[in-house]
């Protein structure tokens, strides 16, 4: 669940950035001049510093550029960057084509090498044109809310015989192609099921990209009713058969619209979407990442309730309503053909709490478990997070064809 990710490990190091101010700069010497870039060690983070006449930073992996700094020149040629408004920065000395330096922000520290120039990732899944489909950006409104996306037609596309799919996306604000680390695992699947002969539409959470609506006053009950929007659209388009493809919240949303006895789906796939409480969720993804960082069980346990006792102080409408939130009810409920999927190094809708509940609760679904697989459906080492940004895969082309071949079936 990708708003998880960014509360468990990515908040406390990057949530206050935005809050910072220019200042004045000391004189940047030319040999630092330029931009330099690299990935916070333990973290999997990359960090972009842009050292000009001003001094900026980006952190890609969250979608934020131009977040500015104060420069400071210390003796013997070291530097210190001060981020505005919070404790922390970076702190670190010339060696070689490399900045090495200490990065510390809320307590942490952690080894930060910058070499020259931007960070470049190959991502080899992302589709690059020219593409043998069509594709039309459409919008549609629920609630005085105008929500933009893509809508994907394979060639020839006849919406009588040609089944669609809704793909939702995860929690966190996403764009249409569920960037994260700049993979673009729903333009890749929506790549794949185009050509393989199933349309697809994706689209903006509300408050991203062409979306309107503000995102933090939303909970999963109204992504549900953007989702449903979303269906609806593709049925007032001709569509005979239309379903929903939900990723991680995405796919607790399809739980939900298949036990809608009013706007049932014709067919749904569930990836990774969590089944169990959001607050037993949240605990064992938090127990279970600090226990692959190495922690003994007992410790990782303190420390995960440690954090859920915060996490439960805070006053978040979206966050409130997750951590109430029981599936199972839906799942028992449900009116369709289902298909739920897991990877068994998922670290955050960990499987034998989500997967084994899918089929206890709804034994007509069809399950299947991917060895090495992670949350985001890649092949994996650990499952953590920090991963993400270093493999290269975006989208199992196992998973995406599994599901390809069991929505001809339907």
């Amino acid at each position: 669940m990708d708003r998880l990710i960014r509360i468990v490990a990515v908040a406390a190091l990057f949530a206050s950035f935005v809050a910072c101010a220019g200042s004045q700069q000391s004189s940047i010497p030319d040999d630092i001049r330029g931009t330099w870039s690299g990935e916070i060690d333990g973290l999997g983070l990359a960090l972009v510093l842009h050292l000009e006449d001003t001094c900026t930073f980006d952190s890609p992996d969250q979608g934020a550029y131009g977040i500015p700094a104060g420069f400071k020149l210390l003796k013997e040629g070291a530097v210190k960057l001060k981020f505005k408004g919070i404790p922390g920065g970076i702190q670190g000395s010339l060696e070689g084509d490399s900045l090495i330096c200490t990065f510390s922000q809320m307590g942490i520290k952690k080894r930060l090498a910058l070499g020259r120039g931007p960070i470049i990732r190959n991502r080899p899944q992302t589709p690059e044109p020219p593409f043998p489909y069509d594709t039309e950006e459409v919008c549609f409104e629920h609630d005085g809310i105008t929500l933009g996306g893509t809508l994907t037609m394979p060639e020839q596309c006849s919406p009588a015989t040609t089944p669609a799919v809704v793909l939702v996306s995860g929690s966190g604000q996403q764009d249409r192609d569920e960037t994260l680390m700049e993979h673009r695992p729903f333009a890749v699947l929506a790549d794949i099921l185009a050509r393989n002969g199933i349309a697809s539409l994706r689209y903006d959470d509300r408050g991203c990209g062409s979306s309107g609506g503000v995102f933090a006053e939303a909970t999963t009950f109204d992504f549900a009713d953007d989702a449903r929007a979303a269906l609806r659209c593709l049925r007032e388009r001709g569509f005979g058969k239309a379903g929903v493809i939900g990723h991680s919240e995405g796919g607790t949303i399809a739980f939900i619209l298949a036990s809608d006895p009013d706007a049932v789906p014709d067919f749904i796939v569930s990836l990774a979407g969590m089944a169990d409480r959001g607050d037993s969720t949240l605990l064992r993804q938090m127990t279970r990442m600090v226990e692959l960082q190495g922690a003994p069980k007992k410790l990782a346990g303190f420390a995960a309730k440690a954090s859920m006792r915060k996490i439960v102080k805070q006053k978040n409408v979206w966050m409130d309503c997750f951590l109430s939130l029981d599936p199972a009810e839906y799942i028992s409920a449900i009116k369709c053909p289902c298909l739920a999927l897991n990877g068994e190094k998922d670290s955050q809708v960990i499987p034998e709490y989500n997967l084994a509940k899918v089929q206890v609760l709804c034994p007509a679904a069809d399950t299947k478990l991917y060895p090495g697989l992670n949350h985001l459906f890649q092949h994996c080492t650990t499952g953590l997070s920090d991963e993400y940004s270093r493999i290269e895969e975006s989208f199992s082309p196992e998973v995406a064809g599994d599901i390809v071949d069991w929505i001809k079936n339907r």
